[in-house]
């Protein structure tokens, strides 16, 4: 499954990713495992910092966890969406209802994994996500 995926992204040149999470024991690993799908991954562990990284460039998809200090993903969504309306934006959460959940849903979340993240749920995603991008 993963090797599956690996090969599909390597034909991917620009495949790109902003990864958003506040938590570095879970930014941290995440990070590294994210890198192996691709060789460019930027990451930050805040809301503000994340959009102005983003004002400045593209990326192929955009993860974000929706608790953050700053601007929660909710707001981050929000603003991605007003520069670019197609972005594929992918939240991780351990939160399953409330009213970030349903914020990011209404300004367009494309998946929404569940914490603590599980490797093959994250894996199966990131190949639908693949699969969209041209």
């Amino acid at each position: 499954m993963l090797e599956d995926l690996l090969a599909t992204l390597k034909q991917k040149k620009n495949f790109s990713i902003l990864f958003v999470e506040d938590e570095a024991m879970i930014r941290k690993p995440m990070q590294n495992m994210m890198q192996r799908l691709c060789s460019e991954v930027v990451s930050t562990s805040d809301g503000i910092e994340a959009l102005e990284i983003y004002q400045k460039r593209p990326f192929s998809v955009v993860i974000t966890d929706l608790q953050m200090p700053n601007m929660n993903g909710a707001e981050l969504i929000k603003n991605i969406r007003l520069i670019n309306h197609d972005q594929i934006i992918i939240v991780i959460t351990a939160y399953r209802e409330g009213e970030e959940i349903k914020q990011a849903q209404q300004y367009g979340v494309d998946y929404i994994v569940a914490k603590p993240l599980s490797l093959s749920s994250f894996i199966n995603v990131m190949k639908e996500v693949v699969a969209q991008i041209d």
